[in-house]
């Protein structure tokens, strides 16, 4: 089922030729964890920006926008406008996925298309298949303790991981740090904040601002009328690694 939702939600997307030229890792698209929450609706708004200074001097400035929401039998819905650090009336894409029925869009607004997938409807006592992965030697783990999700009352637990590749790794002269930052909320299941500074890649960060905790509307589950089904595989799209 994982893999599943992370094929529409990455068209990659975070699902994703849908999303800006660099690629964020997947807990930059926090609001989708692959997994079914239900129980727990909002509305919120998620900003990913990445900049990045090359060695000439010159800089690198992206960002992208969504809207994101999530009913309370854990439809999802995600509106996503590229290249702006703002949402548009318009996004470039809408991504759906509903559990119950079995199945997720991909909505292309520019030309009034869609592609459909049949997604797995998770059963009453499915539970999420944690990945385990070797402890990194060269890797530190701290907690942050927590603070408050912007635009709610709910609060998010952080960590921080410190990764040192040592020098001559892959060829590198000198040793290279690598920090990540994840802040997850317990209630609502998924990651709001997340950042990384990496040397070669520049720095990335995530952030979920949440509108409202009531129910949205059943209708933006749907979809949409007028629009013209096209066949295939939505492009860019991929399996979780």
């Amino acid at each position: 089922m994982k893999s599943c939702f992370l094929i529409l939600l990455g068209a990659g997307t975070v699902l994703w030729a849908q999303r800006p030229g660099w690629n964020f890792e997947p807990a930059f698209r926090g609001h989708f964890e692959g997994k079914v929450v239900t129980g727990e609706p909002y509305s919120g708004t998620a900003v990913t920006t990445r900049t990045q200074t090359l060695a000439g001097g010159n800089t690198i400035n992206e960002a992208s926008c969504a809207k994101v929401y999530r009913d309370s039998s854990g439809r999802t819905r995600r509106e996503e406008t590229r290249n702006a650090a703002t949402c548009s009336a318009t996004p470039d894409t809408i991504f759906i996925s509903d559990p119950v029925a079995g199945v997720a869009y991909v909505i292309n607004t520019k030309n009034s298309t869609y592609r459909q997938m049949t997604i797995k409807t998770p059963t009453s006592d499915a539970t999420p298949q944690a990945r385990t992965r070797p402890a990194n030697p060269n890797a530190m783990e701290t907690s942050l303790g927590s603070k408050a999700i912007p635009g709610s009352s709910l609060s998010a637990q952080g960590t921080q991981i410190v990764n040192n590749i040592p020098a001559g790794r892959f060829g590198n002269a000198q040793a290279i740090t690598i920090t990540s930052t994840r802040w997850y909320s317990p209630d609502l299941q998924i990651v709001t904040e997340s950042t990384r500074t990496d040397p070669r890649n520049g720095n990335m960060s995530y952030l979920l601002t949440i509108s409202s905790q009531a129910e949205p509307a059943e209708s933006l589950f749907q979809l949409p009328s007028g629009l013209t089904l096209q066949q295939g595989r939505a492009r860019g799209a991929h399996r979780a690694p």
